[in-house]
């Protein structure tokens, strides 16, 4: 009788307790299986994605680069932009990259872009194609910061010369190397080479 009267008063207890009453009002409701069924599926799915979404790497620009007589140096940055929209009836490449810390600029224009492959500039199409070092943004006015494919040499010979060799061409981004060499006004040579980017297009 004193086990029974125990199991009893226990068991009264035990339905008493809130927590108890949740329990057995969850055990007798099916429903309530499959809401804590979906519960965990999206918790999981969630903590899955936490981990199997990467972030969006930067774009970058990076190579040699020396103007006139300087030493060559790097240029390295995020700063740099790419586009591709038409052009004169042309799918028409636009890249452009500046060095933050002292204005060293590269700009692009590529016309007749046809996926991944090789492109000369100026080339030898009807549209030639574009291809300019600066050496600061900054002195805009002064005409030998402008280091432009198409211009001669001091010899008056038109050296210029630049090759882009697209390796990645999607409808988000685009990769490739480039080489570079372009002349100012007064006919010094700005050289650009080993130069590699990777760009999300806007």
């Amino acid at each position: 009788m004193k086990s029974n009267s125990a199991k009893t008063r226990f068991l009264r207890v035990l339905i008493g307790n809130p927590i108890s009453k949740f329990a057995l009002s969850f055990i007798k409701n099916p429903i309530n299986f499959l809401y804590a069924g979906l519960g965990i599926f999206v918790v999981l799915i969630t903590y899955d994605n936490t981990f199997s979404v990467r972030p969006t790497e930067q774009s970058f620009f990076s190579g040699k680069i020396n103007f006139g007589i300087e030493d060559d140096h790097r240029i390295q940055t995020n700063e740099v932009v790419a586009s591709i929209k038409p052009e004169m009836g042309e799918n028409t490449l636009t890249i452009t990259a500046t060095n933050k810390e002292n204005l060293e600029s590269v700009y692009l224009k590529i016309f007749k872009l046809n996926g991944p492959g090789t492109y000369f500039i100026p080339g030898d199409g009807q549209i030639e194609n574009i291809g300019n070092l600066i050496k600061n943004l900054d002195n805009y006015k002064d005409k030998n910061n402008f280091f432009e494919s198409t211009l001669p040499n001091k010899e008056g010979v038109q050296n210029g010369v630049g090759r882009v060799n697209i390796t990645v061409v999607t409808e988000k981004e685009i990769e490739g190397e480039l080489i570079l060499i372009g002349n100012n006004s007064i006919g010094d040579q700005a050289v650009l080479e080993s130069a590699k980017f990777k760009i999300h297009l806007q």
